[in-house]
């Protein structure tokens, strides 16, 4: 069989779907990256000791498929109890389960646009329709987001890229109304200092999904977890991959969730840039949504966003530029990193403008 006639059997979704494209990773270069919203500091030391406390003979075995200590941990530091939590390989591994989980071709996946670009191609994997349904001014929820017969509503909270936060308020009236599966995905709840997580117990049609990517430092580990009812949990387990979660993952997982004190420490570091970093933007004239994320979302006045973008690359400024999505061509999303770095992104970035 040639190429051509083994790629017809792929499947029609797959061919036609575009994949999600990650920030740009760098395998080397004195880069200053402040594109993929990675934690600036290091996780809490308790992760490196506890890895070197596993004996390389236990390797050999099958790491437990439930992820059962993980989960434990993170049902004591939530509130929760062990049969409201999965574990995944990362968020992502967790959205893929609940894609699994509830859709069907055809069926309908919302989102309130701007949003997290890989849900397109979660959809587009299932042969599901998906649906932006773009915000109101000042990026708050869209009032006809469950008028779309949507399946599934998905809701980054604080949003990807504005770092905008809904009010708890405005998640109660979205949840009250909902006739589907609300998907709040939380990876940047712990900058914000609100979650949805309480509300558990009053939605049965409710999953919150959190990672350790960021607040925890891990981006490099793949670690996630998904919160829900038990009956869904119990769902959700029947689609995860065998034993999604390896022995050093679990063992590290455990260990961050047990310092909250270092990811108290840490995270209140990056608000503390965070808020420098508006104040800065506010000076510059720039308009920037009040983030209440761990990046700051600046419009380039002019649409010289990608000019802007491209003259920071060639200072070795990495940030990220949504070119290909017209509502937010004429923004940057920018990582908040080290004071250094947040000082040297925003003395490029008053240059760069100056002179234009």
């Amino acid at each position: 069989m040639e190429v051509t006639e083994a790629l017809k059997l792929v499947r029609p979704c797959i061919q036609d779907m575009h994949g999600y494209v990650p920030g740009k990773q760098l395998a080397a270069g004195d880069y200053k990256k402040l594109n993929t919203n990675e934690n600036p500091y290091p996780p809490s030391p308790r992760v490196a000791e506890a890895l070197q406390r596993v004996q390389g003979a236990d390797l050999r075995l099958y790491s437990d498929p439930l992820a059962t200590p993980l989960r434990a941990t993170a049902a004591r530091i939530h509130g929760c109890e062990v049969d409201q939590v999965i574990a995944g390989n990362g968020s992502d591994d967790i959205l893929t389960m609940i894609f699994r989980t509830f859709l069907d071709p055809g069926d309908v996946v919302a989102t309130a646009a701007p949003s997290y670009s890989l849900y397109s191609a979660l959809s587009a994997m299932q042969a599901a329709r998906f649906v932006e349904i773009p915000m109101e001014p000042g990026y708050t929820l869209p009032e006809n987001l469950n008028a779309c017969g949507a399946k599934v509503l998905l809701i980054v909270n604080p949003n990807s890229p504005t770092g905008v936060l809904y009010s708890q308020q405005a998640l109660r009236s979205l949840l009250d109304k909902a006739q589907s599966m609300v998907v709040l995905d939380e990876a940047y709840a712990e900058f914000a200092g609100e979650s949805a997580i309480d509300l558990l117990n009053e939605y049965p049609h409710l999953i919150v999904t959190r990672t350790f990517s960021k607040s925890y430092a891990l981006a490099g580990l793949r670690l996630g977890l998904g919160f829900a009812h038990p009956e869904v949990i119990r769902q959700l387990m029947k689609v995860k991959d065998s034993y999604n979660l390896d022995r050093l993952a679990i063992v590290a997982g455990c260990a961050a969730l047990e310092d909250q004190a270092w990811l108290e420490k840490t995270t209140a570091k990056i608000i503390r840039t965070r808020t420098r970093m508006l104040a800065e933007f506010e000076t510059m004239g720039l308009h920037v949504p009040p983030s209440r994320s761990n990046f700051v979302f600046p419009r380039i006045p002019g649409g010289r966003a990608k000019e802007v973008f491209e003259a920071l690359e060639k200072r070795r400024i990495l940030v990220r530029y949504f070119g290909s999505l017209p509502m937010i061509a004429d923004s940057l999303r920018v990582t908040v990193g080290t004071d250094e770095e947040a000082d040297a992104f925003l003395e490029a970035l008053k240059e760069i403008l100056q002179g234009m």
